[in-house]
């Protein structure tokens, strides 16, 4: 995976095709319709973006985030990210919730440590968001902040869904 180890922010955009339910750890069952997800979140630990990352696209067996059960559902298609030290994951998640093609179809998805929050890390679009207009959004909304996009291969979705049929 070409996704660097540093630390940073970043959005998981994953494609659902069918309808199907799905048990999100303590947030509950909720209905995933067939469109497009982003997730926001951030990678500040060991191994940065690419353990992050690969966390994420390899670990539906065991989940620990929330994005990791919605990935069991969803195929992954992009990842887009900066390597600003700071961290600008509810900067990004109001960019998107302040987005009118986007919509919160789970609250608290990826932000339960905030307990008195209802905002969400979560957005769900009917068509591919673009990273064009994330790109100018981000430009406008972060003071300068450049992203960059990993588009996941055909290759790799292959090898993660054999993965998951062997689980």
């Amino acid at each position: 995976m070409e996704l660097p180890e540093a630390k940073g922010t970043y959005v998981l955009i994953a494609f659902a095709g069918q309808m199907t339910r799905l048990e999100i750890g303590r947030l509950g069952t909720f209905a995933v319709v067939p469109g497009f997800y982003a997730y926001v979140g951030s990678a500040f630990g060991s191994g940065g973006l690419r353990a992050r990352i690969g966390h994420h696209l390899e670990s539906t067996a065991a989940p620990h985030w929330h994005i990791d059960y919605l990935l069991r559902r969803a195929d992954p298609v992009e990842v887009w990210y900066t390597t600003v030290s700071q961290k600008l994951e509810h900067h990004w998640a109001e960019l998107f919730g302040r987005t009118p093609r986007f919509r919160v179809p789970i609250p608290r998805f990826g932000s339960s440590d905030y307990h008195r929050s209802r905002s969400s890390h979560l957005f769900y679009a009917k068509r591919q968001p673009a990273f064009r207009w994330f790109e100018q959004a981000l430009w406008e909304w972060c003071g300068g902040v450049r992203a960059e996009r990993y588009r996941i291969s055909a290759c790799l979705l292959e090898s993660l869904a054999f993965a998951r049929q062997q689980e």
